[in-house]
């Protein structure tokens, strides 16, 4: 492999923060020392650079931390020995300042089974300070610091050896300038009342990226398809099926889950197959697809999992799915979303962040199915604190309908 050790330095004049030295590392030994070292901070600056365009996982091509003078490039392809840097990750004393998290978060824990454990995420913390809802890095740079940063790498293949100096001052940018990022964000949210409530938010981001990789959550991916509220029992049963095995396939195999299947043929397989009313490898091969190639390929596949299924999966939950409002439903949807646009303005917040419209309509049938308010996940916490009152005037004003 091309080593990149030619490139240990770069002028420091090179980048749009004056006096930081921009070191590559490319050595095991040389990181494990570095991981060390960093241990004696109390925050560290994290980015990462990845690919993710033909395959499920994203795939790691460089690893960023800064200190409060330097800057460190780090090359993942040339790295054997993790052990010091998860235990950095893991340290309760180290806070890690990343802007936009769950993408690197995600990276981090399907590449090395480990994230961050205290974690300051500057994107969250412009959203609760008014600056603006998912305000990218070089806006908040530029909106912020007053300095203008080039995106022309965005896109670039980090896994190519050698990196070009373009690519690696791109790198460099995206994470020297999040410390000083950092200390003035965290001074305006305490000055407006709002440390609290974005420490919750940030000490919930972990959980949320463990989600994702919790292979007993992967029995509900039948849950996001759209018109899946339109099948059978039987139908659901089936899709909750083929959901299953595409997310073990796409992740066995390291391609996108559409590569493996897409919604709307595996929507159309349990439709199909629950209004014939019979199970066969015939009748499953005589099924029209927008891609032909999912039963020619996997024919044999689907029926095993199919016939083979009994009590592996939770039950099917249709107060779950996205099936449409109802009129009363959706005048209390309209009233809850009237309520907190008001409330984020009142507060200097973007609605969004507040409370997102999924997140309303997740509450609303809740309380359609249950009779009951009950804010859970990220409804909980600080947002419960601010639309409780109001919502439970909202809601409970206006029974459940039968229309």
């Amino acid at each position: 492999m091309h080593s990149l050790a030619a490139r240990l330095w770069i002028a420091p004049d090179m980048f749009t923060t004056e006096g930081a030295s921009v070191h590559l590392v490319d050595n095991t030994d040389r990181f494990t020392e570095l991981c060390n070292q960093w241990r004696s901070n109390s925050v560290l600056a994290i980015d990462t650079e990845f690919v993710r365009t033909n395959t499920f996982y994203p795939k790691i091509g460089l690893i960023q931390i800064a200190d409060v003078s330097n800057c460190y490039l780090i090359d993942p392809l040339e790295i054997d020995d993790w052990t010091g840097f998860k235990s950095l990750l893991e340290d309760p004393d180290v806070q890690f300042v990343v802007h936009s998290c769950s993408e690197d978060l995600n990276l981090l824990q399907t590449s090395l089974e480990c994230i961050p454990r205290k974690l300051f995420d500057t994107q969250i913390a412009a959203a609760f300070l008014g600056l603006g809802f998912s305000l990218s890095y070089q806006a908040l740079v530029s909106q912020i610091l007053g300095k203008q940063l080039d995106k022309g790498e965005t896109r670039s293949n980090w896994l190519l050896r050698p990196l070009r100096d373009t690519q690696l001052l791109y790198a460099a940018n995206d994470v020297c300038h999040l410390l000083e990022l950092q200390s003035i964000l965290s001074g305006q949210l305490l000055s407006a009342g709002r440390g609290a409530w974005f420490e919750d938010e940030c000490a919930a981001l972990p959980g949320a990226t463990m989600q994702l990789e919790d292979a007993s959550n992967w029995q509900n991916q039948y849950i996001s398809v759209n018109n899946a509220w339109r099948l059978s029992e039987q139908g659901l049963i089936y899709l909750q099926i083929l959901c299953h095995w595409r997310e073990i396939t796409a992740r066995k195999r390291d391609k996108p889950r559409s590569w493996i299947a897409k919604d709307a043929d595996l929507l159309s397989i349990a439709k199909q197959l629950s209004d014939k009313g019979t199970f066969s490898i015939e009748a499953l091969r005589s099924i029209r697809l927008t891609d032909s190639r999912l039963v020619n390929r996997h024919a044999s596949q689907l029926f095993e999992v199919l016939s083979n299924h009994e009590e592996k999966f939770a039950a099917i939950d249709r107060s779950l799915l996205n099936a449409p409002f109802k009129p009363s439903m959706r005048s209390s949807l309209k009233a809850c979303q009237n309520c907190v646009a008001q409330l984020a303005e009142d507060l200097q917040l973007a609605p969004e962040l507040l409370a997102r419209k999924k997140l309303l309509q997740d509450l609303i049938r809740e309380f359609n199915r249950s009779g009951k308010l009950i804010f859970s996940g990220e409804m909980s916490g600080w947002r419960r604190q601010i639309l409780e009152p109001a919502f439970t005037q909202i809601l409970l004003s206006q029974q459940p309908s039968t229309d």
